[in-house]
């Protein structure tokens, strides 16, 4: 799947250094390529943004990036999240999970509002092209938003060989991404939305991350998709989306999911 692809509405760059692009002429030609490229690929995950030049990078790196804001400071994250871990006390209902790891501790976190070192993902690139869409202000309408997919599978074995040659001292590549699915029942919210968090190494954005540790000429596959969709076909693809039961009521299973489908509803004309 190296070669350039050519589909019903769509069609994409070659893979270079483990990314490709592709480019749907419509919503259309969005639902036709996830239909005759995607559908037996079970190892991508998907995120969504409502400007192509958003970068897969955390809300913390954003912030702390901001050189005149900021000094380096490489406690400034453990004492981040120390300080949240000490704001939660009594706030996690009467019986909360003790034996929580650091990612546990981002997650909850990233669920509520907190700047962490994760990005959301969903295993659904219908949830992704959702969240994507959602925000008419953010969606530039003579652009494209985007659908993200990431290959979990070419990830780990990439993970794999990077562990394998740290450990022989034969490079000096960067670490690994981290794929975090918490096993606990604080966010319901994760659970509907089929969703799941990376977490890469710090300061380093996931499309840097595969630009970095795949070779361009010995790619054996796309590990990240950058799919693109024309933002003028929001109304279009908000409706298709609500008939699949892809909307705020099913991914946000509370009165503030009920709130902002109803909100949507009385925006979007024959929205459902």
């Amino acid at each position: 799947m190296d070669e350039e692809l050519n589909g019903q509405g769509w069609n994409s760059t070659k893979v270079m250094f483990g990314k490709r692009v592709v480019t749907c002429d419509s919503w259309d030609g969005f639902t036709s390529f996830i239909s005759q490229k995607l559908a037996d690929f079970d190892t991508y995950i998907f995120r969504g943004h409502a400007n192509e030049n958003w970068k897969l990078e955390p809300t913390i790196d954003r912030l702390l990036s901001d050189k005149s804001r900021f000094k380096p400071n490489a406690k400034r994250r453990k004492e981040h999240l120390e300080k949240f871990k000490y704001a939660t006390r009594g706030r996690r209902g009467s019986t909360p999970k003790a034996d929580m790891s650091e990612n546990d501790w981002w997650a909850l976190g990233q669920h509520h509002g907190l700047l962490t070192p994760l990005l959301d993902w969903s295993e659904s690139p219908f949830v992704a092209a959702y969240f994507a869409y959602l925000s008419e202000d953010e969606v530039e309408h003579d652009g494209y938003i985007v659908v993200w997919a990431l290959s979990r599978s070419a990830s780990e074995r990439k993970n794999s060989f990077i562990s394998i040659s740290k450990k022989n001292n034969k490079t000096n590549n960067l670490d690994c991404i981290e794929f975090i699915r918490p096993l606990t029942d604080e966010n319901q919210r994760l659970i509907s939305q089929r969703g799941l968090f990376t977490r890469a190494p710090d300061h380093l954005t996931i499309e840097d991350w595969i630009h970095n540790n795949f070779s361009e000429k010995k790619s054996n596959g796309a590990c990240l998709l950058k799919i693109l969709i024309p933002g003028h076909d929001r109304i279009k693809a908000m409706k298709s989306l609500n008939r699949m039961n892809v909307n705020h009521l099913s991914l946000f299973p509370d009165l503030d999911g009920a709130s902002k489908h109803c909100n949507t509803t009385l925006m979007i004309q024959k929205y459902g």
